[in-house]
């Protein structure tokens, strides 16, 4: 057994929340988008790259990447269903 771990609910609850503020942001014109996008990749680059997530991501960066994803719902690969 791996013990790394799966998101929990409240983690998934709390990174949905994350993506929809995100996807609110979108409507921010492209250079402000472009702002927090940097901002966001800013802490994640100060925040540990542990891997602890069972897929190998660090749970420390998504919610960060929930952010972005939200950002930017053109690039999102569930914006083309």
């Amino acid at each position: 057994m791996s013990d790394k771990r799966a998101l929990t609910s409240f983690d998934t609850g709390v990174i949905a929340a994350i993506t929809l503020i995100g996807t609110a942001l979108a409507a921010l014109e492209p250079s402000k988008r472009d702002k927090i996008k940097s901002s966001a990749e800013s802490l994640i680059a100060m925040l540990p790259a542990d891997g602890e997530l069972a897929d190998g991501s660090s749970a420390h960066h998504v919610p960060l990447q929930a952010l972005i994803a939200g950002l930017y719902p053109e690039k999102s690969k569930k914006s083309a269903d």
